[in-house]
């Protein structure tokens, strides 16, 4: 638990000088292909906004196909439960998991706008030396 505490912490220090090298030069381009999540092409301009919006997109994506999955699993697990109670316990609570975590996902835009709107506005500003 230390270290991942420690590990937030660097990437902590270490994100804004990411983001004020990334205003110094020209902009980075990679030799790959992206698919494209949303409104956001990596092929096209990979800057720090386009990059953080493109992993919302995929975190999302990826945790909606894993709830898609948690809940087709759960029901398979209820429908076979047959005459044991505690398996279709078990899988009553994955559904349950499984829904609560796909609203918890997809409201976390809510949730921040509730915290502090600011954090919803992407862009980056360089500092004038």
């Amino acid at each position: 638990m230390r270290r991942f505490i420690f590990f937030l912490l660097l990437l902590g220090i270490i994100a804004p000088l990411i983001a004020s090298a990334q205003c110094a030069g020209d902009p980075i381009q990679l030799n790959l292909q992206y698919p494209k999540f949303g409104p956001f092409d990596l092929n096209a301009d990979q800057d720090l906004v386009q990059v953080v919006g493109y992993l919302y997109y995929f975190i999302v994506g990826i945790s909606g196909l894993a709830a898609f999955v948690m809940l087709v699993w759960g029901g398979v697990q209820w429908l076979t439960s047959g005459a044991i109670p505690s398996q279709a316990g078990e899988a009553r609570d994955r559904i349950k998991g499984a829904i609560l975590g796909l609203l918890l996902v997809l409201a976390s835009f809510l949730i921040i706008q509730i915290i502090n709107p600011g954090l919803t506005i992407l862009s980056v500003t360089c500092p004038t030396p």
